[in-house]
């Protein structure tokens, strides 16, 4: 008997390469990536439909509306939700869903979700993430110093996941290999409960 899809949330601070492991596990496990909305412009470098759908204020507010939201809130001042549609369609369909959040969403799943694996994604030290930051040329000053800011307290939250993975500099590939490896233990874990959204 196949067992249940499984559920990951990856979070971590701002610059710590969620978005490039998540790309190449796609490729290597076929885990569906469910992708969130926001109200912000695209960065250099992203499509809507990938990094995030990106969706006008109004547009937004509209799926608050219509109660399409399983999910959402306002983070460094931009809206950014997760749309129901996102989990429940593959998750029908027997694939596994992997979540990209922060440390605030990821909060906010532990609430609403029963049975998901929590990865939490982190360089070797502060200093190397405010240097991945500044290296983005896409955030201006006020930004960067309000992520820096909360970079303790998201440093912190690493004590409540299932597991703490290193991105070190470098070593993206050996980090990939790493989150594949849990994917695929909690995948043959015996009697693991399937997971679900509670709430």
């Amino acid at each position: 008997m196949k067992p249940p899809p499984l559920i990951i949330v990856m979070h971590g601070p701002s610059g710590v390469g969620k978005d490039s492991v998540i790309d190449e596990l796609r490729k290597r496990t076929g885990i569906h990536r469910a992708t969130s909305s926001t109200d912000r412009k695209p960065r250099k470098g992203e499509r809507s439909g990938n990094h995030y759908h990106f969706l006008t204020h109004t547009e937004f507010m509209e799926k608050v509306g219509k109660g399409d939201f399983i999910e959402w809130a306002e983070v460094y001042g931009d809206l950014k939700g997760l749309e129901r549609s996102e989990l429940e369609k593959p998750l029908s369909k027997g694939e596994d869903v992997i979540i990209r959040t922060d440390v605030q969403g990821a909060r906010t799943w532990r609430k609403k979700l029963a049975g998901a694996i929590f990865i939490f994604l982190m360089a070797e030290d502060a200093s190397v993430l405010r240097a991945r930051l500044d290296g983005r040329d896409s955030e201006d000053e006020a930004s960067l110093e309000r992520r820096a800011a909360e970079l303790d307290a998201e440093l912190a939250d690493a004590l409540n996941n299932d597991y703490v993975v290193h991105n070190r500099h470098g070593e993206l590939e050996a980090t990939i290999e790493e989150v594949a490896r849990i994917i695929e233990a909690e995948r043959m874990r015996p009697g693991r409960p399937a997971a679900r959204v509670i709430a």
